[in-house]
């Protein structure tokens, strides 16, 4: 397909479109023909609806006399008999009949009493008053009719043919239900005069299609008989040939595209004749440009290796400056660290020097401290020797209590006896006697318990005095071992003083060296710096200088390669003709 022609292409498309068009065309006639039909179907069984409604008495002593013999012998029913009949003219009624208004259901079943019908019906053996039994469409359009009051079925298919049956309620002025009307169109007629009419309409569609699409395809012939010329004349000129020309008869967009391609390839003519000019002159000015490249390179090569040797000493004075320099640094950060160590050494060394101070002024503290102390406790000695004195005091004093106590109670025990002797008037006296002697008693018991308690403060102060002894001792030897540290503080803080001086020098000295270091570093640093710019100069020239000997080499290269292009170029354009 894809090397068919545009006309041959063109003629498909176009063809293929009609062919749809003409198909949907038809398409909606049959169903525009189709939809007529079933309205006029519609149409037709309403209009003999309204017949029988005229008749609703006739059907309401058609009713009443369905089980009798009488009921096909009344004259009004015989008329109303005649117009059934009289339906069966029209070729697409096959049946009309009149049921009885009561369906009942049985399953999918729908069962109906025929009241009236055609006489084709009596033939058939429905007589009025046999039970009719409706089943698939014609069931179904029973039941859109008891919703509606009417419907139409679908096709359907029984022993006598296919049907379109439309049934429809007969109402009274009451709108109570009198009988069911409905007929049976005969759908082979119907589609008989569907496809007398499709068939119609497809060989019309058909032979118009035809004239379209000829009358298409010699419309498209004739626009594109130019354009072949052109796609000729094009292979023309993609072979080499610039003379041809297209005659241009129209102004219409074929005859401008022929318009436009005269004027591309004059454009392309007169671009080859620049060309070929422009290619000379190429030509000529790359052999020169390729002699001044090599001798450009070849200066710019020996000023490279000249400069290279500049870069070569630089980079030595640079090395050696550098060197200086880091050697400088980490003397000037020894001499750093040394003063940083002496001002931290100045610093413990006066802190060590006041806490020194500060040791001694506890010292004297503890010092005078001790002597209270020592004070403290001889006074407590002469304290518990007078209490020890006071104590033998007065066990003395109990010691004549007790003998008092002892001779009290003798004389009460001889009253006592004397006062028996007397008898009755000597009672009160034995009574006054024994009070004294439990007295007497009382303060004996007395006196020895305190001559105990004496016995054991004596013992407690004894011990006391003997620690108070000692104690004082140990204060006397403390105190002069106290002495001693005092004197010996004293010299350590003297010791201090003279360290700290020495440091206080070593700090100094070492802060002038590390000033004259870091100018000295500071120095050497700006001689590194002078060396690198010029270390790195002399490189930035030298590379310049090899980048311009192989920009000059490119050059040389580039002026041989476009000499050889525009060679190349000539005879690519000799192949063209341009009259």
């Amino acid at each position: 397909m894809k090397k068919k022609s545009l006309i041959f292409k063109s003629s498909i498309v176009l063809s293929l479109l009609f062919f749809l068009l003409g198909s949907t065309m038809a398409y909606i006639s049959f169903e525009r023909l189709r939809m007529q039909q079933d309205e006029e179907l519609s149409t037709m069984e309403w209009t003999l609806h309204n017949l029988m409604v005229q008749n609703i008495p006739t059907i309401e002593k058609a009713k009443s006399l369905i089980a009798s013999d009488k009921l096909l012998k009344e004259e009004s029913i015989q008329q109303l008999q005649r117009q059934l009949d009289s339906m069966k003219e029209n070729q697409l009624i096959a049946n009309s009949y009149i049921y009885m208004p009561d369906v009942k259901t049985s399953g999918d079943i729908k069962k109906i009493q025929l009241l009236l019908g055609n006489q084709e019906l009596y033939d058939g053996g429905q007589l009025p008053g046999t039970t009719y039994e409706a089943k698939g469409a014609f069931a179904s359009a029973l039941d859109k009719m008891e919703k509606d009051g009417y419907a139409s079925s679908d096709v359907y298919t029984d022993e006598l043919g296919e049907w379109v049956s439309v049934v429809s309620v007969i109402n009274d002025d009451n709108g109570n239900r009198i009988a069911i009307f409905g007929v049976d169109f005969n759908y082979g007629v119907l589609q008989e005069k569907q496809n007398s009419q499709l068939k119609m309409t497809i060989i019309i569609g058909a032979v118009l299609i035809i004239l379209f699409v000829a009358l298409t395809i010699y419309l498209v012939r004739i626009t594109l008989r130019p354009i072949r010329k052109l796609s000729e004349l094009s292979r023309q000129v993609a072979e080499g040939d610039l003379s041809v020309k297209i005659p241009v008869n129209n102004q219409d967009e074929v005859g401008i595209l022929s318009d436009n391609f005269n004027t591309m390839i004059s454009n392309i003519r007169q671009l080859v004749l620049n060309v070929q000019t422009t290619s000379s002159n190429v030509t000529t000015s790359s052999r020169a440009l390729t002699m001044s490249a090599d001798q450009t390179a070849k200066a710019s090569e020996e000023i490279a290796d000249s400069i290279q040797e500049v870069a070569t000493g630089s980079e030595i004075q640079m090395q050696s400056a550098m060197e200086s320099q880091i050697a400088m640094e980490e003397m000037a950060i020894g001499i750093q660290r040394i003063a940083e160590s002496s001002s931290r050494l100045s610093e413990h060394a006066n802190e060590v020097t006041g806490n020194a101070e500060q040791g001694n002024k506890v010292i004297h503290q503890s010092v005078n401290g001790m002597e209270a102390i020592h004070s403290s406790v001889s006074d407590t000695v002469n304290i518990l020797a007078e209490l020890q004195q006071r104590s033998q005091e007065i066990e003395k004093i109990l010691s004549i209590i007790t003998n008092i106590a002892k001779q009290t109670n003798l004389l009460a025990l001889n009253a006592s006896i004397e006062a028996a002797r007397v008898g009755e008037h000597g009672k009160g006296f034995a009574v006054v006697a024994k009070e004294v002697r439990d007295l007497a008693e009382l303060s004996h018991n007395s006196s020895q318990q305190v001559s105990i308690l004496l016995n054991d403060i004596a013992t407690n102060v004894d011990r006391a005095s003997s620690a108070m002894n000692t104690s004082m001792s140990q204060v006397t030897h403390g105190i002069q071992s106290v002495y001693k540290a005092g004197e010996t503080f004293q010299e350590i803080v003297g010791a201090l003083h003279s360290v700290n001086e020495q440091v206080y020098e070593v700090s100094a000295a070492s802060e002038q060296m590390s000033a004259g270091s870091e100018q000295v570093a500071a120095s050497l640093e700006e001689l590194a710096r002078i060396g690198r710019n010029a270390s790195q100069n002399s490189q930035n020239v030298a590379a310049s200088s090899e980048e311009q000997m192989a920009m000059m080499q490119e050059i040389s290269s580039s002026a041989t390669t476009l000499r050889d292009m525009a060679h190349d170029l000539e005879k690519e354009i000799g192949k063209f003709r341009l009259e």
